[in-house]
């Protein structure tokens, strides 16, 4: 069985189980104004990708107590998938014409040609954490957010990255290492412990090259994480999903890649899996993430990621000048001397 099946067959699974236990049809189309009746309408329309018809049901219409059904959560989320641009069958076709290797790129290519909402992305996946813990939700509901985990990435890249053309490569006017236009300052020492009065060797992280105009902020790189965080805390599900293969096998690697980094800028040992919303995502993993996607093993650039996770373990003692082969050079490294 292809994985591409085997996600087909869980997402029906969804589907199925999201209209269970529902009340006598017959009961719920006596009364246009009732909850069971507003959940008819709300999987009709769900059923024909109407998201706002869908989400304006649920939020406007029906009890807040039915609204905390889970079969209704469900629902609600999906058409916030929907809406965002997570559609299932769309998802399955970009990741089996895409031929990238760099796991953001990856993502990114996912959606090439395809309208992103990946504000909505965010409403999807708050409505699934609403519902508990990755063990308090069951693995179909695990299953879909590690998939808006994906949603939540590669949305995001293509809205800020992929704007010009959309045709799932980053344009050549962006770039992933600034915040915006303007340049930052920061001190390095130039010694371990330079005596009082000492010159500092100072490098002004300057403007982004000449024709950049596109920018990840720290509020998009804070969703790139969190994404990857919703992947790996929900790895399990999805690896059931996919049966293994290449795909689980880069999302390790990029997993391993970023606990790496994070432990080298923070020094101490840090998973990235533990980031699963905006607000868990620290500078330091923002940081992290720009290098990541700038490197050749998993992004868009040309720098080497082991190189640069070894300069900055030891960059406390930093020598002048910076590495040539360092990935986001021009950024700043939150808690550099």
């Amino acid at each position: 069985m292809s994985i591409f099946t085997r996600i087909f067959i869980l997402i029906t699974t969804l589907a199925i189980t999201s209209s269970c236990d529902s009340p006598n049809v017959l009961s719920e189309v006596s009364n246009k104004e009732t909850d069971e009746a507003y959940l008819i309408d709300a999987k009709s329309d769900l059923d024909d990708m109407e998201w706002d018809s869908t989400i304006s049901i649920v939020t406007g219409k029906m009890s807040s107590g039915y609204q905390s059904r889970r079969d209704v959560k469900m629902i609600l989320a999906s058409a916030y998938a929907g809406k965002c641009g997570l559609l299932f069958f769309d998802l399955i076709q970009g990741m089996t014409n895409n031929s990238a290797t760099e796991m953001f790129k990856y993502f990114m290519g996912i959606w090439g040609g395809k309208t992103v909402d990946p504000d909505s992305c965010e409403l999807a996946i708050g409505v699934l954490q609403g519902i508990g813990t990755a063990a308090q939700r069951t693995t179909n509901e695990n299953l879909f957010l590690a998939l808006l985990g994906v949603a939540r990435i590669g949305t995001n890249l293509s809205a800020q990255l992929d704007s010009g053309d959309h045709n799932g490569a980053m344009d050549a006017d962006a770039t992933v290492c600034h915040e915006d236009g303007t340049g930052t300052l920061t001190k390095w020492k130039d010694a371990p412990d330079p005596i009082p009065g000492a010159n500092y060797y100072r490098t002004t992280f300057g403007l982004p090259p000449a024709g950049k105009t596109k920018y990840m902020s720290t509020t998009n790189i804070k969703r790139v994480a969190s994404g990857l965080g919703l992947i790996l805390e929900n790895m399990a599900s999805l690896t059931d999903a996919l049966g293994g293969g290449t795909t689980i096998g880069a999302l390790g690697d990029l997993s391993d890649a970023c606990d790496n980094a994070m432990s080298a800028i923070t020094g101490v040992a840090t998973s990235c899996a533990t980031m699963t919303t905006p607000a868990a995502v620290s500078p330091e993993m923002v940081y992290a993430m720009r290098f990541m996607m700038d490197s050749a093993e998993f992004g868009f650039g040309t720098c080497s990621i082991a190189n640069s996770v070894t300069f900055i373990s030891n960059f406390a003692t930093f020598t002048p000048p910076v590495p040539a082969d360092l990935c986001c050079p021009t950024t700043s490294i939150p808690g550099a001397p």
